[in-house]
């Protein structure tokens, strides 16, 4: 089976965001989507809310669906979406990343940070108006 990419996005920026530009970004092989095989799957959902301790059950629940359809949960890779990780329109970076890091490490998954970088963000990053992704 392929390779399944989850993008994470935070909760609150998701009653704003519908996440086009990540999926976009995704279908389209752009920014940190370059080099994902063409049978790689996506599916988005968000953190569950601050400090994202709902998170656990989100992915204990995707692995019993994969089990279910008898697919391999050791093709899963996390992005955690820009909005989480970075400084952007929205808001600035989550204050719980380092948890939720430490929580899709300990659960076993790959995790990225960063999905979609608009063009206006990366000049505002030039501009040292905004901190870099990493």
């Amino acid at each position: 089976m392929s390779k399944l990419l989850v993008v994470l996005q935070c909760e609150h920026v998701q009653k704003r965001c519908c996440g086009y530009n990540c999926t976009h970004a995704f279908y389209s092989r752009e920014g940190k989507f370059a080099g994902y095989e063409e049978d790689t799957r996506y599916m988005s959902f968000t953190c569950g809310g601050c400090c994202g301790a709902g998170l656990s059950v989100k992915l204990e629940n995707l692995r019993k669906r994969l089990r279910r359809f008898k697919e391999d949960d050791q093709e899963i890779i996390v992005h955690l979406s820009s909005c989480m990780v970075s400084d952007n329109y929205h808001k600035a970076p989550c204050p719980h990343v380092d948890y939720i890091m430490n929580l899709l490490a300990k659960k076993g998954f790959v995790v990225v940070k960063g999905t979609y970088i608009s063009k206006s963000a990366e000049k505002k990053r030039e501009a040292g108006i905004y901190r870099s992704l990493d």
